[in-house]
């Protein structure tokens, strides 16, 4: 078995009162966060900031959480077996969608309920969930 690790931002923003994340459709047509893996010398939050940039140009204002959230799934590719962890900074983020299209086929700001929906993936659908009231929390 492979073990991988990638990094990644929550993308939120306020809009009409309350909060939207941002879900990207990748190229392969499932819908998640942006995240991707570390360059070398980079530390995790510095290489999930450079992804969310590269893959949607936007930037980081600012952090909503101390707390990190962890998705950890298994997958094949090309024969073997990998044991995925990404770890996920929350944030808000400014800035005009600039899709990096080799990678990322669509986007969409969603309210944290549809977010949940629209997630492909169980792991993802649980951050959502979470994710709420980690929000609640740092609101109070």
């Amino acid at each position: 078995m492979l073990y991988e690790s990638s990094y990644g931002i929550i993308p939120l923003r306020q809009h009409d009162g309350g909060w939207q994340v941002l879900l990207v459709q990748h190229q392969a047509g499932h819908w998640a966060f942006p995240k991707g893996h570390a360059n070398k010398g980079e530390t995790h939050q510095e290489a999930a900031e450079r992804e969310l940039e590269e893959e949607t140009g936007l930037k980081v204002t600012s952090y909503l959480s101390n707390q990190t959230m962890i998705e950890k799934y298994m997958f094949r590719w090309a024969g073997d077996l990998i044991s995925k962890r990404v770890t996920y900074f929350i944030a808000e983020v400014e800035g005009a969608i600039a899709l990096q299209e080799k990678e990322i086929k669509s986007s969409r700001w969603l309210t944290l309920e549809g977010a949940e929906k629209k997630m492909s993936f169980r792991e993802g659908k649980i951050i959502c969930h979470q994710l709420k009231e980690i929000l609640l929390k740092a609101e109070s």
